[in-house]
Order: structure tokens, then sequence, then C-alpha cells
């Protein structure tokens, strides 16, 4: 397929019949592996179209194929829209649903004739449009009763809108063809670099390999003469969040127009999060959200957790919220109420004086006097005790409010108002880039902010009895001066922003968040021009979905932060995964050879933790820095437990049993895990001792064991004291925990332990755990493997780690109960004679 064909991948997909989908090997012949290097750019964009094509079938054949358990839509109303004489026909339809939960026992017959359809609009839970995979007449709207959601194809149009992109900013992808053999790390001197970044570097407390990452990241600003991509190769622990804060902390002071990508939106989050904590560190606490404006976070609220009454940081450089926000402080009203309230301050005298003027000549037109003291005498001696008289006459004379009172009077009037204005003033320094409003107008709002709360507190305390000169001086000349600027400002950034709010945020933002897919999203038109790339966990980001971020307008310099040696992108397509389809460019770039830089000093794990994978798997580079070599850091989390910092428990009883496809669980293994978490609650509500423990296991089977035989034990705790985590190991990649419990399942005779024997897998589960990781498996089945796990279990009875499981009785009585009925004493036996376990120590 020519990768400039015109088709949507919309329109492919709608192509397909259901034998297509259904069909494994449809495009296995097509399918060629992904090359190292490549000769040109339309090589490199045409080898994914195919490979993105198939992976999209998969993933749509698996939702198929689990048809029985997706959730299902039954629909109210549809709706056809486009529909003209005589055709009365239309693809495109709006529809109003109902949702149920699962509907057992449905297939793919149940959707006979299969219609697909593209929604493109979505209006809220209920109601959506979509395009249609087939043409419907009006007749025909209400056949179509009830429909299930099968994937979500956001990403992947993203990616085949990226790959036949003919107008794109090629530079950065020309780099990254082949090796690149001219790049060397040449030493960075800090005096390149202003005051300000040194400070930020300072502050951070970086260590040494921090430090120099960053630097040589900045320094390619200054490089306009050709591209870069700069690797950051950053191991479990080493700090690599904190570095991505600091450089993008440096590179917003800078005023560097960035574009900050990473695989998914809970990860953008995460990185964004960083930037914020620092953000916060360094601002004013008079006008903390001073300079947010700067900083833009692109995608779905809903994933990315963000609501009105989350993480107000976030909620503050959330483009949306952002939009929303600005168009109502530029509407008329906002302004009427910023007009009404400069009004109030600057004319009160005048207004005085007018209602004065008023009073008196309505008195006068009435034959009466303002000061008619002598008057009323005679009125009153006139009248006599005639108290019914007195009382009419009284209600029906106006009182004549003191200078005080009227003010007093306006300004109640206008609370709601002030207390708005005031809020408005905020959310514009909030909302508004840097460039648009400067320190000291903000500083000059603040100012006004305080005169308004002062002119309340004089008010309360004050309201009969004051002049106009105090009134005057209370509010103060710059407080007026404020107002009117803000007048004039509203009103021409109100004209600006109002063109088009979305660009506007963008294109004056100078550190843009989003996911690398959601780069398709931005445009030379509506972004404008970026400098700098930066992607975070760059290593489980397919090759293809970084395209799109490769191609931004303008770039010319990129930075990947992330380690190969872990998990990479999932790939659902068994021929794509071949292929090397889930591939990073990272992990492509650092094959053929392209320098990394590593952070080489690690800040999570205990020593007897880190020691293995770091042999292992980095060769030894990786330091642990002081503070997890200090024995106090360590001492508590031991007491009370029979294990040290690391250990292999031999669960050799056990039984792998396959439930769930190709998934097993051990259920022996299950019941060992029950008990030792059961003990570890215990100490921790007996010593009051804050404690979080993660549970791992590779097979989704074993985690929904594990899940269902704790239940809710743990969850209902309210002191927070105790805090679980069962999770696979994929989705533990990123996570840590004080204590890490790891079940490997296997247990059978012949070694075979299928995916467990993934070195990056291994590499994700083995360095999650702070303070213990615990390893419990079946030590002839991982013995045989000749996998990593021959080695760890080596290793662990060379380093006096090795327990036996059945050597302990409140273990041997929980696996008792986990297996058929066996003379425990004869396995105990059996154990004894079989074991070369030597004497307990501590691995410290």
């Amino acid at each position: 397929m020519e990768r400039n064909e015109k088709k949507s991948l919309v329109t492919q997909i709608f192509s397909w019949p259901v034998n297509y989908i259904l069909n494994k090997d449809i495009h296995k012949e097509e399918i060629r592996s992904i090359p190292d290097m490549f000769g040109s750019v339309d090589e490199y964009r045409n080898c994914f179209v195919p490979l993105l094509l198939e992976e999209t079938r998969s993933e749509l054949f698996s939702s198929l194929n689990s048809l029985y358990k997706a959730p299902v839509f039954y629909t109210r109303s549809v709706e056809a829209t486009g529909i003209k004489p005589p055709s009365r026909t239309s693809n495109k339809l709006n529809i109003s649903v109902q949702m149920s939960m699962a509907a057992q026992g449905n297939s793919v017959d149940d959707l006979n004739p299969l219609v697909l359809a593209y929604v493109f609009s979505v209006e809220n839970e209920q109601h959506f449009t979509v395009h249609s995979s087939k043409t419907i007449s009006i007749d025909e709207r209400f056949s179509f009763r009830s429909g299930v959601f099968l994937m979500n194809l956001t990403t992947n149009t993203r990616i085949w809108k990226a790959l036949h992109n003919g107008e794109a900013n090629l530079s950065l992808i020309k780099s990254v063809l082949q090796a690149n053999t001219a790049d060397t790390e040449q030493p960075v001197s800090s005096r390149n670099f202003g005051n300000d970044v040194m400070d930020i570097m300072r502050s951070a407390n970086l260590n040494s390999s921090q430090e120099s990452a960053i630097l040589a990241c900045l320094e390619t600003r200054q490089i306009h003469y050709k591209t870069s991509v700069k690797l950051i190769w950053g191991p479990p622990g080493t700090g690599k969040t904190k570095t991505v804060a600091t450089l993008l902390f440096a590179l917003l002071n800078l005023g560097s127009r960035t574009v900050v990508c990473a695989p998914t939106n809970t990860a953008v989050v995460g990185v964004a999060s960083r930037l914020l904590a620092l953000f916060k560190e360094t601002s004013s606490s008079e006008h903390s959200t001073y300079g947010l404006g700067n900083i833009v976070l692109v995608g779905n609220r809903v994933r990315m957790g963000i609501d009105e009454r989350g993480n107000d940081d976030l909620l503050n450089v959330f483009l949306d919220h952002r939009i929303s926000k600005l168009r109502k402080l530029f509407s008329p009203s906002t302004r009427w109420d910023l007009e009404s309230v400069t009004d109030f301050f600057e004319y009160t005298e005048s207004n005085y004086r007018n209602y004065m003027f008023l009073i008196e000549r309505r008195e006068k037109r009435e034959g009466k006097s303002i000061l008619t003291t002598f008057g009323e005498f005679l009125k009153k001696m006139f009248l006599g005790s005639n108290e019914g008289m007195e009382k009419k006459e009284a209600k029906n004379k106006e009182k004549i409010l003191t200078f005080g009172e009227f003010v007093k009077q306006k300004f109640d009037g206008l609370s709601e108002t002030m207390e708005k204005v005031q809020k408005d003033m905020v959310e514009l320094y909030t909302h508004l880039p840097k460039s648009f409003i400067s320190s000291n107008d903000v500083k000059k709002m603040h100012a006004a902010r305080q005169a308004i709360r002062r002119a309340r507190s004089f008010l309360q305390e004050n309201q009969e009895s004051f002049t106009f000169d105090s009134f005057n001086k209370l509010i103060g000349v710059d407080c007026l001066q404020t107002l009117r600027f803000l007048s004039k400002r509203f009103e021409t950034l109100g004209l600006l922003v109002n063109e088009d709010v979305r660009r506007f945020c963008l294109q004056n933002a100078h550190v843009i968040f989003c996911t690398a897919s959601g780069a398709a999203e931005m445009t030379a038109e509506r972004t404008g021009s970026v400098e700098l790339l930066v992607v975070d966990e760059a290593a489980q980001l397919k090759e293809c979905e970084s395209v799109a971020a490769l191609q931004l307008e303008g770039l010319r310099h990129a930075v990947l932060i992330g380690d190969e040696l872990q998990l990479p992108a999932m790939v659902q397509s068994e021929v794509c995964q071949k292929a090397k389809f889930g591939r990073s460019l990272f992990e492509r770039l650092v094959l053929i050879g392209h320098k990394k830089h590593l952070l080489n000093i690690q800040y999570r794990m205990h020593p007897s933790i880190s020691r293995f994978p770091n042999l292992e798997f980095y060769d030894g580079k990786i330091s642990d820095a002081d503070i997890v070599k200090e024995k106090n850091y360590q001492k508590r989390f031991l007491q009370g437990n029979m294990y040290g910092s690391f250990s292999f428990i031999n669960v050799g009883l056990g039984k792998e049993e396959f439930g769930d496809g190709h998934s097993p669980k051990n259920m022996v293994e299950v019941s060992v895990i029950a008990e030792i978490l059961s003990n570890l609650f215990k100490v921790s509500s007996e010593t009051k001792m804050k404690l979080s423990v993660g549970v791992i296991s590779p097979y989704k089977c074993q985690i929904r064991a594990i899940q269902e035989r704790i239940g809710n034990k743990y969850s209902s705790v309210s002191d927070n004291l105790f805090t679980l985590n069962v999770r696979s190991v994929d989705g533990f990649q990123g996570g840590e925990e004080d204590v890490i419990i790891i079940s490997t399942v296997r247990s059978n005779g012949n070694g075979n332990i299928g995916f467990l024997s993934n070195r990056q897998r291994a590499n994700v589960a083995l360095t999650r755990a702070r303070h213990c990781l615990w390893v419990i498996g079946n030590e002839r089945t991982l013995l045989r493997s000749g996998s990593i796990w021959t080695k760890l279990v080596r290793d662990s009875k060379i380093r006096g780690c090795f327990y036996n499981a059945v050597e302990e009785k409140n273990l041997r009585d929980a696996m008792n109960n986990a297996l058929p009925k066996v003379d425990m004493s004869d396995v105990y036996s059996s154990f004894q004679s079989l074991s070369i376990r030597r004497e307990r120590r501590n691995a410290w």
C-alpha cells in the first residue's frame, strides 16, 4: 500500500468485511520487519502503514472475539443528518442511547449485518454523532436497536494522518533515519546559561549526571545549523522524572517553545504535575498562579482525571478549562462588572452630591427644606400627641442618607460584583501568557484587590461618619489607575482572544503537554513554530507514534527520556510483534549506536534489592545513593519480619492451572501471599507503621485470583497506615512501593515459563520495591528455565536469601489449605533433604 494513498484509516476499516477482520493471516504476506536504518523519509513512513493496518485489524478482531462481555447500548432514537431529496439517505447519524450491562452470550452473529460506525462528535454519555459504514435510509433508521463500543480509534487515526502528511516538517525525521556518528558527548559549561537557570539547577539538588544531562539538552537550543536528538537513559529509581521536570522548568524560564509528550494521558499528567510542583515552590505567595498562562495541558479530561474539584494547578493549565475561563473573562458582562466597580470608586463623591441635589430639589418642589429643624418643631407642636399621624408622616418621609450610609448602601449593592471582579483579576493573570500581562500589572491588581478588601472592612467599622477625603485616601490613586487600566486591557484583549481562543492559548504558550499521538493536532496554524520536543517515557512509545511529534512546525531538536531495558509498548498482533512494531525510536537509535546520557545514581531501592538488577541489566553502572544505604532507612521495615530486604521464597508444591485463555494461576502461591499480607498488616497495625505493599504477577489470571482471595480486607482500612496495590507487571511500570511481592506462578517439570522469561518484564518487576522485595516461585521450574529467573534463584542462594515456605508453620498451613490432602510431614522431610538453604542472614 502506498503511503500517499488518499483514503483515511476510517475509510479503510469501513471497507473490511467481517471475514477480513477475523482472518489473522490477512496481512501476513504483506508485513515486513521494520529495518534498523532507512534510506529515505518515504521508506521510513511507508514501512509503518501496513503494520498499523494489521494492528488495527487485530484490535478490532479482539473486540469482536470478546463481544460477549462488551458494554451494550440500546438506541432510544436515531436522527439521520444531511438527508436531501431525492436520495433520502445518509451515513451521518445522531444517536440517543441507553447504556446497559454486558449482555452475556453475544457473538459476531448477533451483529449480522455488521455495521461499523465511527464516533466523531460526543454531546454527552447518552448522545453522540457517528459516521456509518453503511448508507442509512429514513426507513432503516430504527432497525438498529442495539450496538457495542468496539475500540478507541483516536490514536491510530492520528498516526495514520501523520504518516500521510505531505506538508510536514521533515528536518528531524531525516536525522533519525541513519546512525548519527558525528554526535559525541561534549562537556558543557554552566557559563553558557543565565543565573536564573543555574539557580534552578542548584535548588533542585541534582547529582552530577542529572545536571550534565539537563545542561546538554539546554545547549541544543543554541545550535541553529543542525538538528539533534538527545537521549537521556533513566534506569529505575534514578530520578528520571525529577530530571525531566527540572529541564522543563529551566526551558520555561528561558522562554523556549517546547512540546512535551508521553505515551498516555496518565503519563502526561505525571510529568506536568512535577513541573507544576516546581513552579509552585518558586512562585510568590501573593500571586502564585502568575505565569501558568505559559503552560498548557492538552488531552482527554476523563483519562487525565481532571475535574472541577480536583487538582487546582492541573485544572488551571488544562486547555479546555482555560478556554472557558478566557471566554467568560472577555464577555461583555465581565467588562460591565469591571466598569461598574471602577465607576463606584471613581465617582462616589459626585454621585453623592447628585443624590443630595436631587433630594434638595424635590423637597423644595414640595415646599420643604432639607434643613427644617424649626419647621419640624412647629409641626410637632401643631400635631400634638397624635401618634398615628406621626407614624404616617415618618413613613412617608424619605430618610436622607449620610455620605457613609450612601457609600455603604452602594457598596452592598455591588458586593457580589466586587467579589467577582477580584476573582476575575486572579483568573486574568492565571490564564493569560506573561507576554500579555507584566509582573508590574499583577502587582497593581494585587494592590487593587487589597484596596477593595480594605474598603469593605472600613465600611463595616464606619457606617455613618466619614468624609470624602478619608474614603478617597482609603481607595488610593493606584487602585483607580489599575481598574481603569484593566477596563482598557479587557477591551483590547477581548478583541484579540475571541478570534480563536484555542489558537491564542497554544500559540502563546511556552510549554505544551500532550500525548505523542495528540501532537498530530498541533498544526502550524494552530500552534505555531516549536523549538524543542521533549518525550518522556520514550522507550514505551511505538516509533510510529513518535512521527507526529517529530514533524512539528519549526522543530529541529528533540530530547527522548526513557529506558529501553524496561517494558516497551504493547502490541496486539503477533505478526506486528515479530516485525518490531512495538519498538521505540529510543531503542532503535540506541541499537544503531546513538549516544545516550546515563543517570547513574538510584534513590529508590535498598542496595540488597538493587544489586541483582544493577549487575544483570546495567552492567553495574548504577550507584546507590547515600540515603538508601543508611541503616535507619531499612531497619524499621524488617522489624517483625523473618525475611530480609531481598528474599526468594520457594513454594514448590503449587501447581499451575490455566484459566482465562492461556493465562495461568497458582492457588498455592495465592495462599502464601495472602498469609504474608496478613502478617504485614498485623505488624503495621501493632507498630502504627505506615506501609505500602504491592503484589505483582505477569499473569492476569493470577492477579484476579489474588484480588478475589483478598477481597476488601485491606481497602476498608480508614487510617491509611496499610495500603495494598495488586497489579500486573505491565501495570506497575513507573510505580513503587515499600514492599513488593512477586508471584512468578509457573510450576512444571520442564522449566517452561512462557513470557515470564521476558527480560524487560523481569527488570520492571524486580525494581519496584523500596525496602523489601520478596519473590514467590517454584525453585525447580525457574532453575530449569534457563532464563533470568535461573540466575535470580542461584543469586539468592549464594547470598543466603533463599527460603523454603514449607519450613515456616504459618506458610505451611496456608499451603496445606490450598492443596489436596497430602501428608505434610512427608513433604517437609523431602524439602529438608533437598534444601541447600544456608543459615539465615539479612542481605545488608
